[in-house]
This record gives C-alpha cells, structure tokens and sequence, in this order.
C-alpha cells in the first residue's frame, strides 16, 4: 500500500492525493537487470534453518467467520515483515528471524541494479528468512521511468513490459531466498498513473483483470515453481468492484496480502481504528470464497507518515493483533513496515527497530505469546 514513495517522491501533497481513493474505499467499505538467459544458476551462501509453517486444518476447529478460537486451536500463522530495505546490516535480518518473522518483502523492485538485489537474498537466506521478490509489482515493470512521478505524459498508462520482467526473474530465480513473486500493488494504484496523480486518468488507468492475468502467465513462464502474490484493499460494498472480482475469480495470485491499516489519517484523525474488527473476518471470508484456496495474509499497521498515517501505539497494534487472531481461517499476519523508509523517501526516518522500538517489542511479544498458545 505504501509502496513507491520513490527518492524523489517525498511529497506530502501527492501522498495526500494517492491515499484519497483509499480513504474514500474504505469508507465505502524492482534499472531492468543486464542478466538474461544463459546465467549460471546462483551459488547462494549458507542456509539459516528456513521454517514457513503451514496452516494446520486438522488443529484448526470449523468456526464462523469473526469467531475466536479457543486456547491450542490456534492456526500456525506465517508472520511477515513489510517494506524491508534494500541496504539493511546482517543484524536486522536475524532480529526478524528471531522474533519469528518467516517471510519479508520490499517496497523496491526492478529499478534496482541485480548484484544489490542478490546481495539483500543473501542476506535474508543467511538468516533463515524467504522473501516476496518483485515479480512485476514495480513502476518500471509497467513502463514508467523517474520522470513520470513529477511529470506523467497525460494520458500514459501502464503498458507491461514482458522482456524487462522476464529477464529479472531469470537472474534471480535460482536464489533459495525467493518464497514468491509479488506482480500488483492494489491494482496499480500507488504507479505513477495512479489515483490522484497529475495528468493521470485514473482509474480508467487501473491495472485491468487481463493485464494481471498477463503478468501471471509471463512470471510463470520464466518460473513456475513459487507462488504468485498480490497486495490488495478491503472493500465495503454490496456488490464486489469488478476489478476485485475479477483478481480473486480468475485466481491470478496465490497468496493475497489485504492491507488493512488501522493509522490511516482524515483531517488529523484516525479514520477508522476499528477497521480490523469491523471488516476483516468478512473480507477474508470473501475472498476464500471467491478465490477458493488461497492464501491470505493481513496486514496490519506498525509505521507513522507524515500525519497522513499516525504513529500506532503499543496498545492500538496489541488490539489489531487480537483482532487478526480471532479471524478464521486466516493464513498469515503482515507487518508494516520495517524501514527504513528514508531509503525512498528522504523525508521519512520511519524505521521500526529505532524510530518505533516499542512497537517492535510488542510485535515479538505478540508473536511469542501466540506461538506460545500453541
């Protein structure tokens, strides 16, 4: 949801202009890399003990959607880190690992250079952790350059660019690292062309159900052995907006990562604190029954921008967490965001082992108690 807030994108305004479209539905309720073909598999270091839990049905008792489950029949949760930056100490990445952080992911993507992009897999290997790789999330996987953030072309809109994909993903997918490829962002809202943007049409300029479908087919082409993965908001209509529909019906992504931020800002105040247990057991509902068998993970809010986003207090993300373990079904819990996120924007320090360390606290806390429960 946060996604490209590119180096030279530290505009509030624009911030402000993106997250209107958002406000208003929830109301209503990685330069291309030089590696191609012909690259020799990947010689990856020493494997930390990598463990993805996997939902136990059998442990799991049937229950209605909003329901909580009683003590020792809580599912094994796939807990993961969001926004995690690309120039980050080894020390990070086994904090994560220790706290029982599985999986991470990024807010970068194709535009940055391959050996930088190997050198975080590294990392995250070494530690034990898999990561949710750009696999067409990123602006440059759509055709758009730098430029456009400040000065869209009127009328450009996203045009995938299969070889530039593809070629990334062949450099990358010999690394034991990647659990997934992520290739959509809430339907490319947050691209150059999305909501709000100058010059923009949105949301004629929408990424459309046949383009995901595209991207999916191209991804797996190169690499059919991980999962696909997409980000996406709740909704609160009565009839299912066609783009959603047409994400979940067509099963484009394997695993759905629904952004459900409780810090959202309207006006100086929080929007919606109680977004989680308003809505969340029902879209999670919505989209298992959409979708049937996908994976889904909810992710919730552990960052501060700008006073578009407000700083979470350990007692709103406790009860965010609460909330996300009384829903059924659910197959993971997502965090955002690591930091630091001055990496793309310089006039963000937000980063959560420092400028929200008792937030990190509580989130092993959590963690730790929930494994406990077990």
């Amino acid at each position: 949801m946060f996604y490209y807030i590119y180096d030279i994108w530290g505009k509030v305004e624009r911030m402000r202009l993106i997250y209107l479209l958002m406000s208003v539905a929830m109301l209503a309720s990685f330069t291309g890399c030089n590696s191609g073909p012909g690259q020799t598999p990947y010689n990856a270091p020493q494997q930390g003990p990598v463990n993805v839990p996997q939902q136990d049905s059998k442990n799991v008792q049937q229950q209605e959607p909003g329901c909580a489950p009683q003590q020792g029949t809580l599912p094994k949760m796939v807990y993961s880190m969001k926004g995690v930056g690309i120039a980050l100490p080894n020390e990070d990445f086994v904090k994560m690992k220790k706290a029982g952080i599985d999986i991470i992911s990024a807010e970068w993507g194709m535009e940055e250079d391959v050996s930088k992009a190997r050198t975080f897999l590294d990392q995250a290997y070494a530690a034990g952790l898999r990561v949710v790789m750009d696999g067409g999330f990123s602006y440059t996987a759509w055709g758009f350059i730098v430029d456009d953030w400040d000065n869209l072309p009127r009328g450009k809109r996203p045009v995938w660019q299969k070889e530039k994909v593809q070629s990334w993903i062949k450099a990358l997918k010999d690394h034991p690292a990647i659990y997934a490829w992520d290739i959509s962002n809430e339907f490319g809202e947050n691209l150059p062309s999305g909501a709000g943007m100058k010059n923009s049409d949105w949301p004629a300029s929408r990424l459309t159900t046949a383009q995901l479908k595209q991207a999916k087919a191209d991804v797996l082409e190169v690499d059919s052995s991980r999962p696909i993965h997409a980000r996406m908001y709740e909704w609160d209509e009565d009839v299912v907006p066609e783009h959603i529909k047409g994400l979940l019906e067509n099963r484009i992504a394997d695993i759905i990562s629904l952004n459900l931020y409780s810090n959202y800002l309207e006006d100086g105040k929080l929007q919606w604190p109680d977004v989680i247990k308003d809505v969340g057991a029902s879209r999670v509902e919505g989209i298992k029954k959409m979708a049937p068998g996908t994976t889904v993970w909810l992710s919730i809010a552990a960052f501060e921008y700008h006073g578009l986003f407000g700083r979470p207090t350990v007692a709103s993300l406790n009860r965010d967490f609460k909330e996300v373990l009384k829903i059924c079904n659910l197959d993971g819990i997502s965090f955002f965001c690591w930091g630091p996120v001055n990496e793309w924007d310089p006039s963000c320090n937000w980063y959560l082992p420092k400028t929200g360390a008792d937030l990190w606290n509580a989130i092993q806390q959590n963690i730790k108690d929930a494994q406990q429960a077990n």
